[in-house]
């Protein structure tokens, strides 16, 4: 077991995101027409999903005071608490924002919605219903009272209702699951993504222009452009990889450290033994089903990972290029970066974290940085390549050569990408590019042609730690 630590609670005076609000161009500009509709029109209903700390209060909060001189904004957040009094501090919101009468005797969700939304016949207004999942815990009836006054109200009223949620094995039961109350009721569900690499890269040089390659690197290696961990590590001056790393392991601040299990077991319930085994092994590098049966002592995984994967979408299966999509080459990675950090070194060193050792936790990280931030690189490259929108495919590709005796060579190479023109080019990914060998890629290329891109040209080269902010 982790040790436990006081959970940081999140409160409204922390919307605002740092010195300015960072990209969400496109899911703001789609939230703002939803709610012209909804007030020119008729109501309006929002799923906005994403995981834990990735920034959807912060969006809708800054939806609301963009637009709070045409019509209120209304900010209810599910706690885990007796329905009277969430209704209550539900009510308190109301009466302010709406300068409407609410009466005092009024404890259950189904009379305050009824109420809010018979106002919305004459009053024009955004509700942001946040942690939605949570009614489930509080009265599950709720979701059927919400079922049927919406469907009864929404041609007559002009209210934008907005919901939000971060366990996605709850929003996907909610809002996805034929037999539930609320299925297909949504107008439009939004999934709010990490932050790009551009705008990782504008927040550190807001925050310390003379950062080096390395530090962005780290800032993407420790947070995967999830919003909350960036905050965190800025307002702490954390902005070079020894002050993040030292910041992780502080033993005054655990968020971190308790990070990745405080989310995973909303998400995984009971099962989240297996799960965590499973994971630790994946995040130590790509790895094959075969692989973590024997390291966990464990068969027949594949439900498990099937789950980690289309359900959860916390890992990914990766195939060769060129594979046929029901190809048995198949190896798994961890799609988050912050949780492929997590498994890697704080899971696997709960030992050392129980006795608050976080010194001997820290040396550790530091000297496995560069290897674990040279796996990451090739992320960074990865993603840098899908953002730029010129490619028609990205992977990497492997095989096991032959070399006689029953001994194998594994030949791999790191990034091969097809643009839209059908060029094609083969890449090695070092942190320093004086290891890389022109001839040892050239030799896998013509390998891999064996297989794919018979006849084409294959363009290859290097990308290093010093290609990092390349524009593709």
């Amino acid at each position: 077991m982790l040790r436990n630590m006081m959970n940081v609670k999140f409160t409204a005076i922390k919307f605002d995101f740092m010195k300015k609000f960072y990209d969400r161009k496109a899911e703001m500009d789609e939230l703002l027409e939803i709610q012209q509709q909804a007030y020119n029109d008729y109501s309006r209903f929002v799923v906005l999903t994403g995981r834990r700390r990735i920034g959807k209060t912060s969006l809708v909060y800054k939806i609301m005071q963009e637009t709070e001189n045409e019509a209120p904004g209304l900010y209810f957040f599910v706690g885990r608490m007796a329905e009277g009094v969430l209704v209550q501090n539900f009510a308190a919101e109301a009466k302010e924002k709406l300068n409407v009468y609410i009466p005092e005797s009024i404890r259950s969700f189904r009379e305050l919605f009824r109420m809010l939304l018979e106002t919305g016949k004459t009053k024009r207004f955004t509700l942001f219903i946040d942690e939605f999942q949570e009614f489930d815990n509080v009265n599950s009836g709720i979701y059927s009272d919400i079922q049927e006054l919406w469907d009864r109200y929404k041609q007559q009223t002009n209210i934008c209702l907005i919901v939000s949620g971060s366990i996605f094995r709850m929003m996907e039961k909610i809002f996805k699951d034929e037999e539930q109350p609320l299925f297909g009721r949504d107008d439009c569900t939004i999934k709010l993504q990490p932050f790009k690499t551009d705008v990782i890269r504008e927040i550190l040089g807001d925050y310390n222009s003379d950062y080096t390659k390395d530090d962005l690197l780290a800032l993407w290696t420790f947070t995967g452009g999830v919003a909350r961990y960036i905050e965190l590590f800025m307002n702490n001056n954390c902005f070079t990889v020894k002050k993040m790393i030292k910041y992780i392991c502080s033993s005054g601040d655990g968020y971190f450290i308790d990070e990745g299990k405080k989310i995973l077991l909303q998400e995984f319930g009971k099962q989240y033994g297996t799960y965590f085994s499973i994971l630790g092994q994946i995040a130590q590098g790509d790895i094959t089903q075969r692989e973590i049966e024997g390291s966990i002592g464990m068969t027949n995984l594949g439900g498990q990972l099937r789950m980690l994967d289309e359900h959860y979408g916390i890992i990914k299966k990766k195939r060769p290029v060129g594979a046929k999509p029901n190809s048995q080459t198949v190896r798994y990675e961890i799609r988050d970066n912050f949780f492929r950090f997590w498994f890697r070194y704080v899971y696997k060193n709960s030992a050392l974290i129980e006795i608050e050792n976080m010194p001997a936790l820290e040396k550790i990280i530091l000297s496995d940085y560069t290897t674990f931030s040279g796996i990451a690189l090739e992320r960074w490259f990865r993603s840098r390549m899908i953002e730029s929108f010129k490619y028609q495919l990205i992977g990497n590709w492997w095989k096991n050569v032959s070399k006689g005796k029953g001994q194998y060579d594994e030949c791999e190479i790191d990034i091969v990408a097809e643009d839209l023109a059908g060029n094609v080019s083969a890449y090695e990914v070092k942190r320093n590019a004086d290891r890389y060998r022109v001839k040892r890629l050239q030799d896998k290329v013509a390998e891999m042609q064996k297989q794919i891109f018979k006849g084409k040209k294959i363009c290859t080269g290097c990308l290093s730690i010093e290609d990092m902010e390349k524009n593709w």
